[in-house]
Order: structure tokens, then C-alpha cells, then sequence
């Protein structure tokens, strides 16, 4: 599994706070579009801090069970929660149950990953009848600066797209967001609903902490495979820490759509 944000990062337990800060009301809003339940069992792929486990683990309550995963789990194994049970597990290559769960969840981990397709059938096979597959995931196409010293601009987009580019070699589709809806229903999922959101970000924003923070973990990478040199580096964290710096950010999607049991016919809904 090609993914670069590993836990042993001394600053990751930061990077994901950042990501909760910004995205967790969105993310609990789709979630709560499905109607979750009492008593309903739950997958969560990519646990990561383990912000919405903790928060599905009380949705649940304690005749449910949330199974949360991730691979490294020492930020999971710090919840509290007798509903939960974090398992070591690499979504690629290990098992999972199949048509067994009633909500499965998964954020900023397809668009990492050049398996994503064979995952997204297995996130949907592990679903029972009837059950939920939701998935929060970007698209950076959007991504430009609105405020700050004119000639910093084009400098910006181009820096940025440098950097985040350089996550493409390690298998990564950064405008896969865009095409989550059409994922869904070529994976035979019905009452497929999907929105999007960009927001205005400086310094001071949950995600220019975000950025700041995984552009700080992609340095060397970046650098060394020439996507950008040391210079530019340097300039770009000082655009965007500047005080009159302001961008748009990537599209954040939010996506759900329903297993249909085998007997029900095909009802697809976009919006």
C-alpha cells in the first residue's frame, strides 16, 4: 500500500488533528444522511486519529460495534469506547468480512492509494444489503490564491501544484474526488448522493495548519525528486504564512450510496 502519511511522522498526531478540525461536521453530516442506528455495525478504514470512530461509537451505542483500522493504530488505541475494536490492517491486501457491516466509512485514504478501485469493491462487498458505503475525498483543481501581493499568484498555483504533485509517484489521484459519484454507480450502489464544498483558508485556518503541516512531511520527497528546489520550497511556506495570504481550497466531497439487496431494482439519484 502506497501511502505516505505514516503515524511515525513526530508531528502526524498534528497533521490529523487538522484534518478533523476541518472536515468532521462534514463528514458526520453525510454519515447521518444514511440514518445510522442503534445496534448498527460500523467499518471505518483509515481510522487515523479516530475522531469519527469515537463519535460512531456513541452513534451505535453499546448494542453496536465499530471496527475501526488503520495501518499503525496507536492514535485508535487511545479511545475509550467498549463498542470498538481497532484492528492493524492494510485495506489492500488483508480480509474483510463481506456483506456484513451496515455503514462503512472511509476519508482522505482512495485518492492515496493506486489500488483504489479494487478497494472500493471491497469497501462495497463488506456491506450487507441495505447497508452504506460512505467516502470523503479531494479534488485539487480548484486550489488558487485570492489575496496577497499580486506577483505571489501565479508563483502559488504553480509551487502548490508542485508539491502536491509530487504524491502522483507514489500512486496518488488528486482529482479523484471529481469522479466519486460515477465510482458509486459503476459499483452497482443505488440512492447515490453527492456534495462538494471549498472554503477560503489563510494561515490561521484548520487547513493552512493542514497544508503547512503535510507539505513540511513532503519536503524531502519533493525536493529530491526535482518537483520543485529548495528556493521555491522556502518561498512558497512563506506565501502562504504570510499574514495577507488567502486561497481557495481543493473541492472536499462527501459521498454515500446504498447497497441495494438482490432482490431491488436499480433507483440511482444524483444531487
Amino acid at each position: 500500500m502506497a501511502y505516505k502519511f505514516d503515524h511515525e511522522w513526530r508531528r502526524e498526531r498534528e497533521r490529523l488533528a487538522t484534518i478533523e478540525s476541518a472536515y468532521d461536521p462534514w463528514t458526520i453530516r453525510t454519515i447521518e444522511a444514511t440514518g445510522p442506528e442503534q445496534g448498527w455495525r460500523c467499518l471505518e478504514v483509515g481510522g487515523g486519529g479516530g475522531s469519527i470512530a469515537e463519535w460512531l461509537c456513541h452513534r451505535v451505542g453499546e448494542s453496536g460495534r465499530v471496527t475501526a483500522t488503520d495501518l499503525e493504530t496507536r492514535f485508535l488505541s487511545g479511545i475509550d469506547a467498549a463498542n470498538l475494536e481497532v484492528r492493524t490492517h492494510d485495506i489492500v491486501s488483508d480480509p474483510l468480512e463481506e456483506g456484513f457491516y451496515d455503514l462503512v466509512h472511509t476519508r482522505a485514504v482512495l485518492e492515496h492509494i493506486p489500488e483504489r478501485g479494487e478497494v472500493v469493491h471491497r469497501l462495497i462487498s463488506a456491506l450487507k444489503p441495505g447497508g452504506w458505503l460512505t467516502v470523503d475525498c479531494g479534488d485539487f483543481s480548484s486550489v488558487r490564491q485570492v489575496s496577497g501581493r499580486p506577483e505571489d499568484r501565479g508563483f502559488f498555483k504553480e509551487a502548490f501544484e508542485a508539491v502536491t504533485g509530487t504524491s502522483r509517484g507514489f500512486g496518488a489521484d488528486l482529482l479523484y474526488g471529481g469522479r466519486i459519484g460515477e465510482v458509486f454507480r459503476d459499483g452497482g450502489l443505488d440512492q447515490v448522493s453527492v456534495e462538494g464544498f471549498i472554503t477560503e483558508w489563510d494561515q490561521a485556518h484548520p487547513l493552512g495548519s493542514l497544508f503547512d503541516l503535510t507539505f513540511q512531511r513532503l519536503e524531502r520527497p519533493a525536493i529530491e525528486t526535482g518537483s520543485i528546489d529548495r528556493e521555491d520550497f522556502d518561498r512558497l511556506l512563506e506565501v502562504m504564512r504570510s499574514t495577507d495570504f488567502k486561497a481557495l481550497s481543493h473541492i472536499f466531497y462527501s459521498a454515500r450510496g446504498r447497497r441495494p439487496a438482490p432482490d431491488e431494482g436499480l433507483q440511482t439519484t444524483d444531487s
